[in-house]
């Protein structure tokens, strides 16, 4: 039988086999006198028990003392050692496992890793790079993978030629999950005082609340430009709403730190944690999108390049190029892309603007800019030779007319406009001299 596969990321820990997710975890623990809780059911109750919630034990996975140590449990090893146990009964009990770590591991940690696996009750055959890993299925090129864990994103660079060999590894702090999400969870506090009065970050139960509805809430902001948010606490429901161009706002200097990252010599290819953050790829438009599975294919079909027995394992950082590429999943071209005349320039006030895989960003005002600034209404940018038009704000946008929805298509001759404003865009096709 093949080997399950752990992607370690405390974001959500995953295992794998045959292709499929067959187990998911949160890097959390909560130690209460009632008991231990790990993963979803620790994440739950982290803001209703916050001194006794852990959740720095893979990104800072080592055996220091912990400075407030709770009961069995010394150093973040410990911590690591029963989500592993838990997430190995989850998948099953599993005999073999294959763990996909983040480049950000140190040799250090990755040796700790190796020991802690000893005591559990499986086989470690393979030890491999979770980008390699995910990028294996891409076509030649330079890569800059981004994936996002708790605490940090790590970007990875990644060449495909002859073999899928990593490069320099960057870790940013400022990008995790929970500081997004502390930042979201502000925003709302902010939003629900100024509409209803009401703190739900004072009270631990609606502080619960808030953080419980953040995935469905980022899912929602993904493909609408606003969300209605309803807390009930003691008996009365309060509610507010959060446009997408409020979170992007809030969001907007943490992007910037992660999309400076991204140079013009090399392909994004976001991982599904990155490129599920609300507005983020919209900033990418040239990027790759990798599915949650794309690390457990990578591996599975570089199982003899990864595994090796046991005490003497390799930590894998390339891995053969596959004969027929086929990256997991590219960003696709929304549905509504129309056949009609390529579109290679913008026109705004009789002056023409070329379009490119990098986005240009419109105001309602009538400006035109290559660098994000504040909340623009929209971006422009080429997706495999198409224009495609993302909105980006809570202002309504029309094209030809019609209101715009979500990303959309364009064709030459196709005319945007802004609610409110007498600013009107034009995307032309600029004809060749010789009339092509």
């Amino acid at each position: 039988m093949k080997p399950f596969i752990f992607e370690l990321n405390d974001a959500e820990i995953r295992v794998g086999h045959g292709g499929k997710i067959v187990a998911r975890s949160p890097g959390y623990a909560v130690v209460r006198d009632d008991g231990v809780f790990l993963g979803d059911a620790a994440k739950r109750l982290a803001h209703l028990h916050p001194r006794q919630t852990y959740n720095h034990f893979w990104a800072g996975l080592n055996q220091d003392a912990l400075a407030l140590p709770a009961r069995h449990f010394r150093h973040h090893a410990d911590f690591a050692f029963a989500h592993l146990k838990a997430l190995h009964e989850q998948a099953g009990k599993p005999a073999e496992v294959v763990f996909a770590v983040p480049g950000g591991f140190s040799p250090d940690q990755l040796a700790l890793l190796l020991g802690i696996s000893q005591s559990c009750a499986f086989t470690t055959i393979g030890l491999v790079d979770s980008a390699v890993a995910a990028a294996a299925a891409s076509g030649p090129g330079s890569y800059l993978h981004a994936n996002l864990h708790l605490h940090h994103t790590v970007f990875t660079h990644i060449d495909v030629g002859d073999q899928v060999a990593r490069g320099a590894v960057e870790t940013v702090d400022d990008g995790g999950l929970a500081g997004i999400q502390d930042a979201a969870a502000a925003l709302i506090a902010d939003l629900f005082v100024h509409n209803c009065r009401f703190d739900p970050l004072r009270h631990a139960e609606t502080e619960q609340g808030v953080y419980d509805r953040l995935p469905a809430c980022f899912q929602a902001l993904s493909t609408h430009l606003e969300t209605l948010l309803e807390i009930q606490f003691r008996n009365t429901g309060y509610q507010t709403k959060l446009s997408r161009a409020a979170l992007l706002e809030r969001l907007d200097a943490r992007y910037r730190n992660m999309i400076a990252r991204f140079t013009d010599g090399c392909i994004p290819l976001l991982g599904d944690r990155v490129a599920a953050l609300p507005g983020f790829a919209a900033h990418l438009p040239q990027a790759r999108i990798l599915d949650a599975a794309s690390v457990f294919r990578g591996c599975e079909q570089n199982l003899a390049a990864i595994c090796s027995p046991p005490p003497n394992l390799n930590y894998v950082t390339r891995l053969p190029a596959q004969e027929l590429p086929a990256t997991a999943v590219t960003e696709p071209i929304p549905a509504g892309a129309r056949a009609g005349r390529a579109v290679t320039h913008l026109l705004s006030r009789h002056s023409a603007y070329p379009l490119r895989a990098n986005a240009i960003f419109l105001s309602a005002a009538g400006g035109v800019s290559t660098v994000r600034h504040g909340t623009p209404a929209c971006s422009v940018a080429l997706n495999n030779g198409i224009a495609i038009i993302t909105p980006l704000s809570d202002i309504s946008i029309y094209v030809n007319g019609g209101r715009l929805a979500g990303q959309q298509a364009l064709d030459a001759g196709d005319k945007v406009s802004f609610a409110g404003a007498d600013t009107v865009y034009t995307f032309i096709s600029v004809a060749d001299p010789d009339g092509a």
